[in-house]
């Protein structure tokens, strides 16, 4: 099952649509969301319900893999009844994640159907790859590696205040993934040219400025000081709620990701990373983060959890 013949993220954002017209694009996506209803599948507060209840027992699979893990590792083996658990449920995880892509895609549509309104059609050149940066903070629906099957997420070079457009890649969530001291893949993918243009949700304040502008506001320390702040309070409540940030997921065990803080950052954009549940700084655990690297990044984070950006 797919809604989007593009690709797609939890934000609203459609990625790679070469169409002009808006209101073409959204009834496709209306028509195919119809159709799954119609037929059956669960939307609305009844995708919600059956996400939950995925989610409590996806939970409970990587809780006890995790277990087996940790067994295996500090016995040397395990019991062949024990392997035969692990490989049950790695196959039961592997369905649970296949189902819960499927929630992620219905959940998207709606909010693409619900903000048919403010969905414009952007276009990635030097002014406004802050946008591009925006949307790479939730997962891309669609985006599989062709030599793993993992997902892929848009990245850019750290140590770029501004990238161009021509900064950006695809690079697959297997590179976060140690095996051993061995990353499990390092493929990467140049974007298409159709990978620069976007249908997404233009009201935020951020994407009335340029790239360049939107820089310099993230560099004041005022504006740092206060962005700190409302992060902390998020992260702070998120923990107390005991609960991860929604759009984001980590690959391997499905889970939405917690947000972190650094320790001893160099500045704002070295402060928050996502970690996987079952992360562990001691590397016992998943190996799976996601730097938080850019204003854009922070902004749609604190507008997916808050309903309010940075602006």
């Amino acid at each position: 099952m797919s809604f989007f013949n593009w690709l797609a993220n939890g934000l609203g954002t459609l990625i790679g649509v070469v169409a002009d017209v808006v209101s073409t694009v959204v009834e496709t996506v209306r028509l195919a969301y119809n159709a799954f209803a119609d037929g059956g599948g669960a939307v609305k507060e009844a995708a919600v319900d059956e996400s939950r209840r995925k989610r409590e027992r996806l939970r409970e699979v990587n809780d006890e893999v995790m277990h087996l893990r940790n067994r295996s590792q500090s016995r040397g083996n395990l019991s062949e009844q024990e392997r035969h658990r692990w490989q049950d449920l790695r196959e039961e995880r592997d369905e649970l994640l296949r189902q819960l892509g499927e929630a992620q895609e219905v959940k998207a549509a709606e909010k693409i159907l619900e903000n048919e309104e403010l969905i414009e059609k952007v276009d990635i050149d030097l002014h406004t790859t802050h946008v591009l940066q925006y949307n790479a903070f939730a997962d891309t629906l669609g985006k599989k590696c062709p030599v793993c099957s993992r997902k892929m997420k848009l990245q850019w070079q750290r140590d770029l205040a501004v990238p161009s457009p021509s900064d950006f890649y695809w690079g697959c969530t297997g590179w976060y993934v140690l095996q051993g001291e061995i990353r499990a893949c390092k493929h990467t993918e140049a974007l298409h040219h159709s990978d620069y243009q976007l249908m997404t949700d233009a009201s935020a304040p951020e994407f009335a400025l340029k790239s360049e502008e939107f820089g310099e506001i993230i560099s004041d320390s005022g504006t740092i000081e206060i962005i700190t702040t409302r992060v902390d309070d998020l992260r702070s409540d998120l923990s107390k709620r005991k609960q991860g940030v929604e759009l984001v997921t980590c690959p391997v065990h499905g889970e939405h990701m917690v947000l972190r803080k650094k320790g001893k950052p160099t500045g704002l954009l070295d402060t928050y990373f996502l970690a996987c549940p079952h992360w562990q700084p001691t590397g016992k655990g998943c190996s799976f983060i996601e730097k938080l690297k850019s204003g854009s990044q922070l902004a749609a984070l604190l507008k997916s959890e808050t309903g309010r950006g940075i602006l």
